[in-house]
């Protein structure tokens, strides 16, 4: 690994495999208006542009299947008050999603959460032995029709950068801010969400493993009525494609 960088897509993912869809208690057509409010459509392309496939973590499946980013355990997730813990049981609009069974749900988390989850600490593990340190860029976009686990109140800028108190240090924070204004884009931080993501065996244990979280309000790039691409994608590629030069030479530095 010449640089140790990583981009990790956490609900890229559209995939529903058909031994998961007798779980939902929705219809078909209400199933795919939850993919469609829920998933970070296209954010694979805008910011995948220019990455090695080896240092991209991809989530294997939609975050309705099970959810990468959440914490493992519900008591430790506080969007599981909402019913969107590690695996949803409600939806966007507070309804019963799929029934609340513990026995499917360790099934799901340990056929997608758990692997995906080892190998981004592989990863991670085998970049802090090569290089001393590693830089996770956590990629997502998000709606301006806030979700069950947005603050209302929150503003909604252009690009949002989530931040982690132990994960992110200030010039990194900072860097990203500058480089996004630059662009000509209205920046937020830690609005309208906070926190990165950093593998668990690390989180809150090594600062050697810096992590930052960018998110890209839709409207920018997507019909957000009908998940079509907009004339405005190819501006946010561009900008992400620049940025991850930018986040590669400063995990060099």
């Amino acid at each position: 690994m010449a640089i140790p960088l990583f981009l990790h897509l956490p609900h890229a993912s559209s995939l529903l495999p058909e031994s998961c869809r007798a779980d939902f208690l929705v219809s078909p057509a209400e199933l795919a208006g939850e993919q469609l409010r829920l998933e970070d459509r296209y954010t694979d392309e805008l910011f995948g542009l220019g990455w090695p496939s080896g240092q991209v973590w991809l989530a294997p499946v939609s975050r309705l299947v099970v959810d990468v980013e959440r914490f493992r355990v519900d008591a430790h997730e506080p969007c599981a008050q909402v019913g969107m813990g590690a695996v949803y049981v409600r939806g966007t609009r507070g309804q019963a999603l799929r029934a609340a069974a513990p026995a499917r749900r360790e099934v799901l988390l340990k056929t997608y959460y758990d692997p995906h989850h080892r190998a981004c600490e592989a990863a991670v593990a085998q970049a802090l032995a090569a290089h001393g340190r590693c830089v996770v860029l956590d990629a997502h976009s998000y709606p301006t029709e806030p979700l069950p686990t947005q603050r209302t109140e929150a503003s909604q800028p252009e690009i949002g950068l989530g931040t982690d108190a132990f994960h992110t240090p200030p010039a990194l924070r900072e860097l990203a801010r500058a480089y996004f204004v630059a662009q000509g884009f209205a920046v937020g931080v830690d609005e309208p969400f906070s926190g990165a993501f950093v593998p668990t065996r690390f989180w809150g244990r090594d600062a050697r493993v810096q992590a930052l979280m960018v998110e890209v309000r839709r409207d920018l790039y997507m019909d957000q009525a009908t998940g079509a691409r907009h004339a405005g994608f190819a501006r946010i590629q561009t900008a992400l494609s620049g940025f991850r030069d930018v986040l590669a030479a400063y995990a060099q530095a």
